[in-house]
């Protein structure tokens, strides 16, 4: 692996307060209907099914994590001993269709270009096989994650979507799931829309200077 990539690229922890990095990791092992979302191993083979996944063309299109199995291996050991992050397999009927990754968004890069509170959520969705795209099951997933997180982390008052932004599709089926649109911003090379679902009663976040400072130490929850 080259020795400059970042294990965790989009990982920044610097200038949070402790107890938002003590916040806990985000909930996995979990079904809804018969589609289960568990904890990627490392013991098992998930690693190397993971690297050829995300090697293949349509997933190294919208991600660009079309790395090596070195460098996989380290991200998803990396992930695991963060609270930070989750790696984790979608299984339907027993059999794995997609990986995705759980994140809490004040710890990633893009919580720095909204008001990101410490509990806040958010995915990344890829879709193994092209057979099994354009059925609705992106949707579907999205809503079921979002439905599990806050009622899994009742903390948790803000699930987070960054599509980018020249993404349609994506963005219909965001916004299909009770998101509301906050903005659009540039991220390192990445021009992304930037959604949020709240739960009910509770304000949108806006675009603008996180709250990254000592005094929002006691409102991790």
């Amino acid at each position: 692996m080259n020795a400059t990539a970042p294990v965790l690229p989009r990982y920044t922890p610097d200038g949070l307060p402790a107890s938002w990095l003590a916040v806990p990791p985000p909930p996995t092992g979990f079904h809804r209907g018969e589609l289960h979302f568990r904890e990627a191993r490392t013991d098992n083979g998930d690693i190397e099914m993971i690297c050829e996944w995300m090697n293949r063309p349509h997933t190294a299109k919208g991600w660009e994590y079309d790395w090596p199995l070195e460098r996989w291996d380290a991200h998803i050991r990396a992930q695991l001993r963060t609270g930070y992050s989750r790696p984790v397999v979608v299984e339907r009927h027993g059999r794995p269709i997609a990986y995705m990754e759980f994140y809490r968004m004040a710890q990633d890069i893009v919580g720095h270009h909204y008001q990101a509170r410490p509990h806040d959520l958010s995915v990344h969705l890829a879709i193994a096989d092209l057979a099994d795209t354009g059925q609705g099951l992106g949707s579907r997933i999205i809503g079921d994650i979002t439905e599990e997180f806050l009622e899994r982390d009742p903390a948790c008052d803000a699930v987070v979507f960054e599509p980018d932004a020249a993404n349609s599709a994506s963005r219909k089926m965001i916004e299909n799931n009770g998101a509301s649109l906050l903005g659009e911003v540039k991220v390192r090379h990445r021009h992304i829309a930037l959604y949020v679902r709240v739960r009910d009663g509770q304000p949108l976040p806006r675009i603008g200077q996180p709250v990254r400072t000592p005094s929002a130490d006691t409102d991790a929850g």
